[in-house]
């Protein structure tokens, strides 16, 4: 099972950070998931929260590039430059109903985002569940927002796209329109993973290979990697990879 680090890795942190993307992914992760917003000058940052804890409540979108940096908030193109190929890197477009930043379906983000990489020379053909599955890393872009997966998808660019699902969302369902769509992951909370005894034996039937968010412990990562996981975003992906690295007793 693949251990990819959560926001880069939320332990020790701080996330969305490139000291997070290279911590974890010098400790040992498979990868990292970032988060992708827009500033107010249409460059891509990373990070997490829509609106900023301070100044209280003002928008990512609203402010300016250097504004963001200067807040320790990076640009899409320094995690890219951190990363470097290690691994897999997957990149979360954040477009949810209610935020500020919110453009379904015009999808700003996903298009801007899909032209970062075909500046930064990610195009041919895309990568097949296989080459997944053979460890051969690269870029997967996710989102809970199907326009902007879908947007890249039709993008030409060599990169996966994965479907991200909310907890009450169960994973027969999310699997049926991953397949549909041609998408090679689905991304499925953990509470519907283990609620789903089948969960991996589902998603291989399928085609599709199946990743659980967000694991918060060792014993919830035995739990998803004995469901039939192909990889876990984890908070913690140190502690996770030498846990299941390490046999456990036999009593």
């Amino acid at each position: 099972m693949e251990v990819l680090g959560h926001r880069g890795s939320r332990v020790p942190g701080p996330e969305n950070t490139v000291e997070a993307v290279d911590a974890a992914l010098r400790a040992g992760a498979d990868g990292v998931e970032i988060d992708v917003r827009r500033s107010a000058n249409g460059d891509l940052v990373c990070v997490h929260d829509a609106r900023l804890s301070r100044p209280a409540g003002r928008a990512v979108v609203r402010q300016p590039t250097e504004a963001l940096r200067a807040r320790g908030i990076p640009l899409f193109d320094e995690i890219l430059d951190v990363w470097a190929g290690r691994g897999r890197l997957i990149c979360e477009i954040k477009n949810q109903p209610g935020q500020p930043d919110f453009d379904a379906p015009r999808e700003r983000t996903a298009r801007a985002l899909a032209e970062r990489l075909r500046a930064r020379g990610w195009t041919g053909p895309r990568p097949t569940v296989a080459d997944l599955d053979a460890g051969g890393g690269g870029i997967t872009v996710s989102s809970f927002d199907w326009f902007a997966i879908e947007a890249v998808r039709d993008a030409e660019l060599a990169v996966t796209t994965a479907f991200l699902t909310m907890p009450r969302m169960s994973v027969s369902g999310g699997l049926a329109y991953a397949r549909s769509a041609g998408h090679a992951e689905l991304h499925a909370h953990t509470s519907a993973v283990l609620g789903s005894p089948d969960a991996g034996a589902r998603a291989r039937h399928a085609g599709l290979r199946l990743v659980t968010w967000t694991v918060t412990g060792v014993g919830a990562a035995r739990q998803v990697r004995d469901a039939g996981v192909a990889g876990a975003i984890c908070d913690d992906p140190v502690e996770i990879r030498q846990a299941l690295d390490t046999p456990r007793p036999p009593f």
